[in-house]
């Protein structure tokens, strides 16, 4: 009987996972289905586009188009939303980490790791955010470059997913959240990896060759950027989408609305002073925690692969990863939940690792 139950569990240790976590997310999906679990998150969600373009507006012009089409209620569109990202974002991490299911203890550690996969259920204000969106394009792309490294993707399959979902992607996820501009960088060195993995940052001549022309495709991704600048938010228009996002759901409240009229140097003074402050609710006396825990989660990761792991995985321009997450050490001094930042980090880092062939 042991010896059965052993070697099923052997055959279907992946989808045996993907039921497991799937399970373990199940109480955090029924909630949010039933209540609002961050009104900060889902206030910020509805932003829409009723009173012309705003800065984050995307997904709720897709919430309240659904909405109109099916006469569902909204927080319940909202929360099938991320249920069904969520569910693809651990689809797509068992996927890759299918290459080291033999290695039960590092593929333990990787997919029940609190700073990962399992944030939101850590932290529950870290659900419901539009990182989990964000992060569907990153796992996604990972596991391309996963696949291709792998002998298992054609550079030109791997170029036209790149030209019709990666590059849309990023432009569609900066529209429902600015933050996917401190994560271009990231996609960058993936796609860097690919078409010309002897890149040398600092040989003009090694830059400016053939192969690397499919790069300027990512300058598309920086328009929203400009669009931002060219159509500024008013206070009357913030005020009239207020007013709308309330009349459809009272539930919802004006702070993350009006928070998308804040200029970035102004969030990113208020939060500076704010983090080393003595407020009780700020950051001042959980510096060392914070700090503790992005070490901890970088430290493991690369011991993980440039210590257990190295003699089954070919890593190449390891400097490259430090390029795709310095930017994002810029999101400390622009918002307080820092716990989302080291989330983010932690995803970055371990992903440009997963992309090699195991």
């Amino acid at each position: 009987m042991f010896h059965f139950l052993k070697n099923y569990i052997d055959r279907n240790f992946n989808l045996l996972s993907f039921i497991v976590v799937v399970f373990c997310f199940v109480p955090l999906f029924f909630f949010s289905t039933n209540y609002v679990l961050n009104g900060w998150a889902y206030s910020d969600a509805l932003i829409n586009y009723s009173e012309g373009f705003i800065r984050r507006g995307l997904l709720g012009e897709i919430i309240f188009n659904i909405n109109k089409v099916t006469n569902l209620d909204i927080q319940k569109i909202h929360a099938y939303i991320f249920i069904i990202f969520t569910i693809i974002n651990i689809f797509l991490y068992i996927l890759i980490l299918r290459n080291i299911s033999n290695i039960r203890l590092v593929y333990i550690f990787l997919l029940f790791n609190p700073l990962l996969l399992f944030f939101p259920l850590n932290d529950t204000g870290g659900y419901l955010r539009k990182e989990i969106i964000i992060l569907t394009l990153m796992i996604f792309h990972c596991y391309l470059c996963n696949k291709y490294h792998s002998g298992n993707l054609s550079l030109s399959k791997y170029l036209l997913t790149f030209k019709t979902l990666i590059i849309p992607g990023i432009i569609v996820n900066t529209l429902m959240h600015d933050i996917q501009l401190f994560l271009i960088p990231f996609h960058i060195m993936l796609t860097l990896n690919v078409i010309n993995k002897d890149i040398k940052i600092f040989s003009y001549k090694n830059i400016f060759i053939k192969k690397n022309i499919n790069l300027l495709f990512y300058i598309f991704t920086i328009i929203p950027f400009f669009i931002f600048i060219l159509f500024p938010v008013s206070p009357e228009k913030i005020n009239l989408i207020v007013k709308n996002i309330l009349l459809a759901d009272p539930q919802a409240f004006s702070a993350p609305i009006k928070h998308v009229s804040n200029p970035f140097w102004g969030a990113a003074k208020n939060n500076t002073m704010f983090m080393f402050s003595k407020d009780e609710l700020g950051t001042y006396n959980h510096l060392f925690k914070y700090f503790f825990l992005l070490a901890f989660s970088l430290v493991t990761t690369y011991l993980i692969f440039n210590k257990i792991l190295y003699k089954k995985i070919l890593i190449f321009n390891h400097w490259l990863v430090y390029l795709s997450i310095i930017p994002l050490f810029l999101l400390f001094f622009i918002g307080r939940d820092w716990g989302r930042w080291i989330n983010l980090i932690s995803w970055a880092y371990l992903l440009f690792f997963l992309q090699f062939n195991f």
